[in-house]
């Protein structure tokens, strides 16, 4: 019992909306005060301020989307494995109030579950690495396989933050059927159920979009990233709310 209330109260922690307005306003910000900043450091290049500070904004600007990219990629992992702990721990208290075969509240196909898993940090900090060294390219030119590396394992942290939201919510949704039935067999009724329910995303076709518009689109797919997840936290915390209450009053 104490288990699963912890894993309610993780939720303020592991759930923690991200804003892609404020995101894309202060990333405007930095990007067109490092273009002046830059431009005024070129206009006194002789004092070789330019190159400088044309450097420090490019630092600048680089730490800030890694961090963000960062904060998407840990809340991904920190969301779904608080979930997995909270549906075990849900299903082992009603199996062991009600009569309900052991095992079966939690089930999963194995699809499902490699989609949950979590994905290991080193994958991002890889990520980060090889970007950085692959930037040396225009001065070694053999790092530039390094650059294209790193694409790779970049493109394969967007497939993980683009589609597994998807794939998790459609996990909880089965969750809650399941647990509906075994709550109704003890009298007590659980009617909140996900609404809204995410979309699946191409990333393919995303990939394709990217691509023929130059990298327009991937303002979208920035947006659909942290939007996704937002909107997937506002109907979980409805359900899980309601979970929270049976489990407290009912369950007790």
């Amino acid at each position: 019992m104490a288990k699963v209330i912890t894993e309610f109260q993780e939720r303020e922690s592991t759930d923690r909306k991200l804003s892609f307005g404020l995101y894309l306003v202060f990333l405007l910000v930095v990007v067109i005060m490092s273009g002046i900043i830059g431009g005024i450091g070129w206009l006194f290049g002789g004092w070789g301020v330019g190159p400088v500070v044309t450097t420090a904004a490019s630092t600048l600007i680089a730490i800030y989307l890694w961090w963000y990219n960062w904060l998407l990629y840990s809340r991904r992992n920190n969301h779904f494995n608080r979930i997995k702990r909270l549906k075990a721990g849900v299903s082992e208290l009603l199996e062991g109030k009600t009569e309900v075969e052991k095992g079966t509240l939690n089930k999963a196909d194995s699809f499902l579950e490699r989609k949950e898993a979590s994905r290991p940090n080193i994958l991002f900090f890889l990520w980060l690495i090889l970007t950085y060294l692959g930037s040396f390219s225009q001065f070694l030119a053999p790092l530039g396989v390094l650059s294209f590396a790193s694409l790779i394992v970049g493109l394969v942290v967007l497939y993980y933050l683009t589609t597994d939201y998807y794939y998790h919510e459609q996990g909880e949704i089965a969750f809650l059927q399941r647990v509906t039935i075994a709550l109704g067999k003890k009298g007590t009724a659980l009617t909140a159920t996900p609404s809204n329910p995410l979309h699946t995303r191409s990333y393919g076709l995303y990939i394709f979009l990217s691509i023929i518009t130059f990298g327009i689109f991937c303002l979208y797919w920035a947006y659909v990233i942290f939007h996704d997840p937002n909107k997937h936290f506002d109907t979980h915390q409805v359900w899980e709310n309601e979970l929270r209450r049976i489990v407290e009053k009912d369950l007790g």
